[in-house]
C-alpha cells in the first residue's frame, strides 16, 4: 500500500512539473493579473429581483469596491418560454434563459475597456393537476431565476478573469 502511494505522489509531482514547464499558470495564483481583480469594480446591475441576485454574486466573487478602477455595467434579459404541454394543454416544462451583456468602463468616464455576452439556460417544472399549486410553480419560476442568475455572474467573473491581463491588472 504504501508504495502505491508513494508512486501516486511522485506521479503527481511528476505531472506538477510537466504542467509548470508548459507555462501553465493558476488563473488566480499569485502574481497573476485575475488575483488583483479583488475590490476594483463598481456594480450597474439591473433593477428587479434577477439583478439584485446577481449582484450579490458578482460581489461574492468581486468583493466590495474599496478602491474601484472599473464600472461593470451589466443588462440583463430573461425569458421563459413553455417546452411541455400535457393532452389538456396545460404546460408543464419552462425553459428559461438568460442573456447578461456586460461593459466594462473605467471609472473617470470614457469607452468600454472591455464587453462581452455571456448566455445559458435553465427550466423548471409546472405540474397541473388536483395535487399542484400556483405557489409551488411560482417558488420554482422564482428558483430557476435565482440559478439563472447566479449561473451569468458567475460565467462575467470567469471572462473578466481570463481577460484581466489586457486592462493591465
Amino acid at each position: 500500500m504504501w508504495c502505491s502511494d508513494r508512486r501516486g505522489f511522485l506521479a503527481l509531482c511528476l505531472a506538477g512539473l510537466a504542467l509548470a514547464g508548459c507555462g501553465f499558470r493558476p488563473l488566480y495564483g499569485e502574481g497573476s493579473p485575475a488575483a488583483g481583480m479583488r475590490g476594483q469594480f463598481m456594480l450597474e446591475t439591473p433593477d428587479g429581483q434577477p439583478g439584485f441576485d446577481m449582484r450579490e454574486q458578482l460581489l461574492a466573487r468581486l468583493g466590495q469596491p474599496d478602491q474601484p478602477r472599473y464600472r461593470l455595467r451589466v443588462a440583463l434579459d430573461l425569458r421563459s418560454q413553455g417546452s411541455a404541454l400535457t393532452q389538456q394543454d396545460y404546460t408543464t416544462r419552462y425553459d428559461v434563459t438568460g442573456v447578461a451583456r456586460y461593459d466594462v468602463l473605467p471609472l473617470g468616464g470614457g469607452a468600454p475597456v472591455f464587453s462581452g455576452t455571456v448566455t445559458s439556460s435553465t427550466a423548471y417544472s409546472a405540474p397541473e393537476g388536483d395535487n399542484s399549486s400556483a405557489f409551488a410553480s411560482l417558488v420554482a419560476a422564482r428558483d430557476a431565476q435565482v440559478r439563472l442568475a447566479r449561473t451569468l455572474a458567475d460565467q462575467i467573473v470567469m471572462e473578466l478573469a481570463v481577460t484581466a491581463g489586457q486592462r493591465g491588472q
